[in-house]
């Protein structure tokens, strides 16, 4: 996996806009920025086909304690997830930790079949040898024991995605397509007739169907970032697809869960 880093820190900004407004974001980021190797790879140019998917399994703890503490705005939190890009990919096991507007990421890719053992701390077949990737696997093991986190919840959705090429890293997406479903065990592959639709949220929230921008960063914004968002009068949003998807989904599943006999013996050995 090309490029594939462990461990780092940025800033995200989140809006939401219009696909003409989306347009001209990507027409003005054309000087600093260039499509990521994923990006429409073997598509044509038109609008409907920009993007990759992305499959991401939240796992929470049976009370949703990530989620709740998102709802309530804590000024640090964390998630767990497990990101695939296709049936066959390698699952990515992601721990996101928000101290106040900055987030801490790492994560480690396995393969996809050894997902529940690595969440549960136990021995992966062919898993990573480098340093840091074990670091990474025995630290989102460690979360997940001790809050009995599972998975929850399934998010589906298309990326485009660009590239900063006058910064060390700085990334522009737009994210569409957005569906969830309850997650109820480790395969990774989600139901076809499942899906919650986010249209059924924006029809309660606007008059269109939005494009969730992202603005990934260092610390501090490039100047041209700066220039956009003062460009476009972008007002930053809270959004968040977990978030949402739980409440789209509660209804329906029920989500939040009795722990399981081999979460409580993970969360004893803790």
């Amino acid at each position: 996996m090309l490029n594939y880093q462990t461990k780092f820190e940025r800033l995200e900004l989140k809006y939401l806009v219009n696909e003409q407004e989306a347009s001209c974001i990507r027409r003005d980021i054309q000087n600093y920025c260039k499509p990521d190797r994923y990006n429409a790879q073997g598509r044509s140019n038109s609008n409907a086909d920009y993007g990759y998917p992305i499959l991401s399994c939240y796992l929470d703890s049976p009370g949703l304690a990530f989620h709740k503490a998102k709802e309530r705005g804590d000024p640090n939190r964390i998630k767990l997830r497990i990101r695939t890009y296709s049936p066959t990919s390698l699952a990515s096991l992601e721990i996101k930790r928000r101290v106040s507007s900055i987030i801490s990421k790492t994560r480690v890719a396995i393969d996809r079949r050894q997902a529940e053992n690595a969440a549960r701390g136990l021995p992966v077949i062919d898993g990573p040898g480098d340093a840091n990737a074990l670091s990474v696997l025995s630290d989102f093991a460690l979360v997940a024991g001790k809050s009995g986190a599972e998975p929850t919840l399934t998010i589906q959705y298309d990326r485009e995605a660009f590239e900063s090429t006058v910064d060390h890293y700085a990334r522009v997406t737009f994210d569409r397509k957005i569906r969830v479903q309850a997650a109820r065990d480790w395969t990774l592959t989600p139901k076809k007739d499942a899906w919650n639709n986010f249209d059924d949220y924006w029809a309660t929230q606007r008059s269109d169907t939005p494009v969730v921008l992202e603005l990934k960063c260092e610390t501090s914004p490039p100047v041209w970032m700066v220039d956009l968002i003062q460009r476009h009068q972008l007002a930053l949003s809270s959004f968040s697809k977990y978030s949402i998807g739980v409440a789209l989904c509660q209804q329906s599943y029920g989500l939040g869960r009795r722990l399981s006999r081999r979460s409580l013996q993970a969360m004893e050995k803790q």
